[in-house]
């Protein structure tokens, strides 16, 4: 992926912003040079079925999950919706897999939580391997033997990236993916997983350099700063009640308030939200500040992350305007600071 421009991240809702909208966002982002549009999932829309409208409806910029669930699709599944996707985006797909959270998996799909690090390694190979028009490598996880497209895939090194948060699936997105992709990450957390991303690779053979680098940053402008704060603890204390990121927060300092967070959450998200300590959401997030989010991209450039990916988070009534606001602010930041400036 091209160093010199963000990615972007966009979680849209239909209760939110309807998919016409949605489009039109997306086309802003290609004319002001984003690198590429990561469309996570969770209880909304289907990904690659965003995934394709938008390549339809878009003529440069990149597409791709970030990220598609291993527990939900088979890796040949997986497979075919990249290869899909590259056919009809003309070549510009990526392929993002991530396992999820335990409890909303087994809960909300039924599919039995287990093994995520073996399967994470059996995922990526196979689809490597159906990609490339490999026979099927043996696997100690997922079962599958024999599996070869109808349609040859247009490239044979379509890219891999593994979500990470631990330091066993970091040193395996080095080992065998062709980038990582970080999450709620401070500074200190991506020192920590780049150095695992790097010896996974030295483990394997290839050079670090070859691994992208992908990181969130949730950025929220568009609205008076006290709404947007409000809007990113919202977002911030969604993950905190998830297990795996919950202990993430804690490893970074910030334990004392992580269970009270998570046990309100589960009764009242407004409450939870307004249990955020200051220093933590100003640690992880932007609000409406241009030259902040310049300060935040370059700390991490110059730990090694390749590919900033802002995450906007909605605020106000209007949330498409929201959007393009948080847009807007990373690529153009002096004429974002000029707007802000107007609207207080």
């Amino acid at each position: 992926m091209n160093v010199g421009t963000p990615g972007l991240s966009l979680r849209f809702r239909e209760d939110r912003l309807p998919f016409a909208r949605s489009v039109e966002i997306v086309r802003l982002a290609e004319r002001l040079g984003y690198e590429g549009v990561w469309i996570p999932e969770n209880t909304g829309r289907e990904a690659f079925a965003q995934l394709g409208a938008l390549a339809m409806a878009t003529e440069r910029i990149r597409l791709g999950p970030g990220i598609a669930n291993i527990f939900t699709r088979t890796p040949t599944i997986l497979a075919q919706g990249a290869v899909t996707l590259d056919q009809v985006s003309g070549g510009r797909a990526w392929l993002g897999l991530g396992t999820g959270h335990q409890p909303a998996l087994e809960a909300g799909h039924g599919v039995a939580y287990g093994r995520p690090l073996g399967r994470m390694r059996d995922a990526v190979r196979i689809v490597r391997a159906i990609v490339r028009g490999e026979p099927l490598p043996e696997t100690s996880v997922v079962g599958a033997r024999a599996f070869r497209l109808e349609t040859p895939a247009p490239r044979a090194e379509l890219p891999i990236y593994v979500a990470a948060l631990g330091p066993r699936m970091c040193r395996l997105a080095g080992e065998l993916a062709d980038g990582v992709i970080l999450n709620w990450a401070t500074p200190e957390y991506v020192r920590e997983a780049l150095a695992n991303v790097e010896a996974g690779a030295a483990r394997a053979g290839r050079d670090p350099a070859s691994v992208g680098v992908a990181c969130y940053i949730r950025v929220a402008a568009g609205a008076p700063k006290d709404e947007l704060r409000r809007g990113l603890a919202r977002e911030l204390s969604r993950y905190i009640a998830m297990p795996y990121y919950r202990a993430m927060f804690e490893a970074a300092g910030f334990g004392p308030a992580m269970t009270g967070i998570a046990e309100a959450f589960t009764r009242d998200q407004e409450v939870a939200a307004a249990m955020v300590p200051a220093e933590m959401l100003d640690a992880l997030t932007v609000a409406d500040d241009a030259e902040a989010f310049a300060r935040r991209v370059a700390e991490y450039r110059a730990l090694g992350v390749t590919q900033p990916v802002v995450a906007p988070v909605p605020a106000g009534p209007d949330a498409g305007a929201s959007w393009e606001a948080a847009i807007e602010l990373a690529v153009a930041p002096v004429e974002h600071a000029r707007r802000s400036e107007i609207r207080r």
